[in-house]
């Protein structure tokens, strides 16, 4: 499960990193770039839903932190609004909005990739109880 998660975080930061360069080609007269600049919100979109759909069995399984989870969630949220806010030629709120999703890109790429030593439960200071079994009271006899 990791690996996949490691590796549509890559991918979506890719693709995220892609868009304001295909803005810029855009804003220097190329005209096709902004067909792709669209075509490449809806794949962000996508891995960001992929993405928010791994990090939630991770985190409840206790391989990643709750701000892997919340963060994906977040930033599905807020590409989904820059897509309308994009689609809708509303700029002067796109682009700050893709500004400030850098900010939260830039926050979870590390939580992701950062090696997990034990189960984030357990790290976060959370008491974990272990419950005796039929067959751990059989051999204790």
């Amino acid at each position: 499960m990791l690996p996949a998660l490691r590796v549509v975080a890559v991918l979506h930061a890719l693709s995220f990193v892609l868009q304001p360069i295909l803005a810029g080609l855009f804003l220097s007269g190329q005209d096709g770039a902004v067909d792709l600049h669209a075509t490449n919100a809806v794949i962000l979109v996508v891995l960001c839903l992929i993405l928010t759909v791994l990090a939630f069995p991770a985190w409840r399984r206790g391989l990643m932190p709750r701000a892997v989870f919340t963060s994906a969630l977040a930033l599905l949220v807020f590409e989904v609004i820059e897509g309308v806010t994009g689609g809708n030629h509303i700029l002067w709120l796109h682009i700050p909005i893709g500004v400030l999703m850098m900010g939260g890109l830039a926050t979870l790429m590390p939580l992701v990739m950062k090696p997990q030593s034990r189960p984030a439960a357990e790290s976060a200071g959370a008491v974990v109880t272990t419950l005796p079994t039929a067959g751990a009271a059989e051999a204790a006899e």
